[in-house]
């Protein structure tokens, strides 16, 4: 009996445990309570919408600590850090800018927008929002690495065919991308949510990503890399659409880049919105401190013209070096509102500030931000504003014109470079027979001019120079032009650490 007891009792219990292990089994089988699966999330365009949120992360604006496209830009011919860099010249094992994941964010909402019952207009939209941001990160990765894998997919862990590929050309790369932006132009709406990615916007990145891969291919003859033309004319068209767009420039430059609110502001296509206490940045921290500051060197100051409209090499209103005071003497308006009109260095302090050059920045001040300290500053950043594209489209005309393929007019100065110059209370630019450039009728010739660029190139480069001056141009700028060398200090001995202003060596 005692055996039979024992029997059913451990049958019971074999019984009771096969039971609690299934139970168990279908329990941690189960999906989290408080995620979706692939499938329940595509269901509606609100969440669409929500999953889009997170690529707006890559436009970074001022950035939050020292990260940001503005003033922390210091690898140029414009401003000259507090301390020396060392460049390592063999091949790091990382970089953080190597990075796909906004790739695959958008390979995957490609995939799964036409699950989602919305009607055709709005699956285009989406789709043409994805692609926007899909060609946006490709365009950075061919910036800093150039040859890149193309994937347009988004990829198992199993397939190691795709994942180690090799590099794409940069030349294939960059054509997917423009692809990808007239496709996001073509199917974009005008208006979705207000300083959200639009027709508009797309625009602004064709005119951007346009005279980049076209004058790099222009330049770059060693790389063999066709249709220049192509995307120097994307740019050009895209640039002309947006100048008769609606959008007009403030009355002061310093306004996009010094602003509480840019929601209203008449030139900015899109910007990047900062609030107190809920996302800050530190740009006018760093340059209103005693931290020293990376101040303008002595090339980017002389690099803006005089009030008659001739560079300091040819005008006759330059008063010279001698004291700041003569420096800033009958010059273009933009260079008083870029650096402060007081000289502060390093071992002299002025108001507790100092800077590496004495050329203290003093573009993105703002008195009215409520916190002046890093990194609580709440001004908006400009993502994509009318003087870029202005400056787009007379270098596009200006290029293509070099290449046989354009001829530019004086009207094309006139709606673009000559508006900034206007504002700035400097006179117009005159193109004079091929590539010529004069003022009022007088031809010109900047003496510092490079000899393998023609006036015109040059003067409208240094429009761009002057104008967008701390916004993350300058290096991609040079690179495209294939002009390293103005990095390389061995060759020219006036690096962005050399070209200090002309004050007492115990004193820098």
């Amino acid at each position: 009996m005692k055996f039979t007891i024992n029997k059913y009792y451990l049958l019971g219990l074999s019984l009771m445990a096969v039971t609690l292990f299934t139970g168990c089994a279908k329990f941690v089988d189960k999906p989290p309570l408080d995620n979706f699966s692939n499938d329940e999330y595509w269901t509606s365009e609100t969440n669409v919408r929500t999953y889009n949120w997170g690529f707006y992360e890559m436009f970074t604006g001022f950035g939050t600590g020292t990260n940001g496209d503005f003033y922390f830009s210091w690898l140029s011919d414009d401003q000259a850090p507090s301390g020396f860099t060392n460049f390592v010249l063999n091949a790091p094992a990382s970089d953080g800018r190597w990075t796909f994941a906004n790739i695959r964010k958008a390979n995957i909402m490609l995939e799964n927008i036409d699950k989602v019952p919305m009607d055709d207009e709005a699956k285009n939209h989406w789709k043409g929002v994805a692609r926007f941001f899909r060609a946006l990160a490709y365009f950075r990765l061919v910036k800093v690495f150039g040859d890149v894998p193309w994937i347009n997919k988004s990829l198992d862990i199993s397939e190691d065919d795709i994942i180690y590929k090799p590099r794409d050309s940069r030349a294939l790369v960059m054509d997917s991308v423009l692809s990808d932006l007239n496709f996001a132009y073509a199917n974009l709406r005008q208006e979705d949510q207000a300083n959200t990615v639009n027709k508009d916007v797309a625009l602004a990145l064709i005119s951007r990503v346009g005279l980049y891969a076209g004058t790099y291919r222009k330049y770059h003859t060693e790389l063999s890399l066709p249709d220049a033309e192509k995307f120097l004319t994307a740019s050009k068209d895209a640039s002309t659409k947006l100048m008769t767009a609606g959008y007009t420039l403030n009355a002061d430059f310093r306004t996009v880049y010094s602003s509480l609110d840019l929601s209203k502001d008449p030139e900015c296509i899109l910007y990047k919105q900062y609030e107190p206490g809920v996302l800050t940045h530190s740009v006018i921290g760093y340059t209103n401190s005693s931290t020293t500051m990376a101040g303008l060197n002595k090339n980017a100051v002389e690099s803006f013209v005089c009030t008659d409209g001739f560079p300091i090499g040819v005008s006759t209103h330059y008063e010279g070096d001698a004291d700041l005071d003569h420096t800033l003497a009958n010059r273009d308006k933009r260079l008083l509102e870029t650096i402060s009109d007081f000289l502060c260095y390093k071992t002299h302090l002025v108001n507790g500030l100092s800077a590496s050059t004495g050329y203290r920045p003093a573009k993105f001040l703002q008195p009215a931000d409520e916190n002046q300290l890093a990194p609580y500053n709440s001004t908006d950043a400009p993502i994509f504003w009318l003087p870029e594209i202005l400056d787009n489209y007379a270098e596009a005309c200006a290029e293509l014109d070099d290449m046989g393929k354009y001829t530019i007019t004086q009207a094309d100065l006139d709606k673009s470079v000559n508006k900034l110059r206007a504002r700035s209370g400097v006179p117009a630019l005159q193109v004079v027979g091929h590539q010529g450039t004069a003022i009022g009728g007088v031809a010109f010739t900047d003496p510092d001019k490079d000899s393998d660029v023609p006036s015109l190139i040059w003067e409208i480069r240094r429009e761009r120079r002057v104008e967008l001056m701390m916004c993350g141009f300058r290096f991609y700028d040079l690179m495209r032009w294939k002009k390293g060398e103005k990095l390389d200090n061995t060759k020219i001995q006036i690096s962005s650490w050399g070209l200090k202003c002309l004050l007492p060596i115990n004193w820098i």
